[in-house]
C-alpha cells in the first residue's frame, strides 16, 4: 500500500516543524527555559566572559 493509494502525501519540512510546535519544546518556549536553552547552547563564550568578567574585576 501507498500513500497515493490513501490518497495522501508526505509532509514538508515546514509542516512537520508546525505539528512538533515549531522546533522548540515546551520548555524552550518559557521564559526561564529560553535562557537555560541559551547558555547551554552557547556554555564556551558563556564560560569565557565570567571568566574575563572575573579576571578584571580583580584589576578595578
Amino acid at each position: 500500500m501507498t500513500l497515493e493509494n490513501l490518497n495522501l502525501g508526505e509532509l514538508s519540512a515546514q509542516e512537520q516543524l508546525e505539528i512538533d510546535g515549531g522546533g522548540k519544546s515546551f520548555w524552550e518556549k518559557t521564559v526561564w527555559g529560553y535562557a537555560a536553552s541559551q547558555i547551554i547552547d552557547n556554555w564556551e563564550e558563556v564560560k569565557s566572559s565570567w571568566r574575563q568578567g572575573w579576571a578584571d574585576g580583580g584589576n578595578h
